[in-house]
């Protein structure tokens, strides 16, 4: 039941935010219904090379509805990024919490997207949800995202060894 009510709350504020032309995906846990919003920064559609993505956490439980910055760990052990590449207009960057697999941040259409494979078809990414017994460790990880092919919806579970 958890579980469900996670999934209708994460789905709602992507209707709500879905608007957002900066928007590129976020992360949802089990352990509460707060979720971390990875959001491109970029100026009159050119992107920020030097620091590409603004990552926060959007607050659904104590204090609905209002955002917070991540803390100095949570940048750089958790939830942060680095820069791998940068190009005219795109990045490539990995993430902390699971540095394997590289995100392209581009344009597509004019929307701003992060691509990256999911169970290996080229896709736009719109969700990791992380299943987590603690704060500190997780089982696994959902990437959840759209086929650029065909738009077709993917997801795959992937365990960190």
């Amino acid at each position: 039941m958890k579980r469900l009510f996670l999934l209708f709350a994460t789905t709602l504020f992507c209707l709500a935010t879905s608007l957002a032309d900066d928007r590129l995906f976020f992360v949802s846990r089990n352990l509460n219904r707060n979720i971390i919003v990875y959001d491109v920064r970029q100026k009159d559609g050119i992107l920020d090379t030097s620091h590409p993505l603004h990552v926060y956490w959007y607050n659904q439980e104590h204090t609905p509805v209002t955002t917070n910055e991540l803390n100095f760990i949570q940048r750089k052990l958790a939830y942060g990024y680095t820069v791998v590449s940068r190009g005219k207009n795109e990045v490539t960057v990995k993430l902390k919490a699971y540095k394997k697999r590289p995100l392209r941040v581009h344009k597509i259409e004019g929307q701003w997207v992060g691509t990256t494979t999911i169970n290996g078809h080229p896709c736009i990414l719109t969700e990791i949800y992380a299943h987590c017994p603690s704060k500190t460790s997780c089982d696994y990880m959902e990437l959840r995202g759209r086929r650029l092919s065909d738009g077709k919806a993917e997801c795959e579970v992937v365990r960190e060894k």
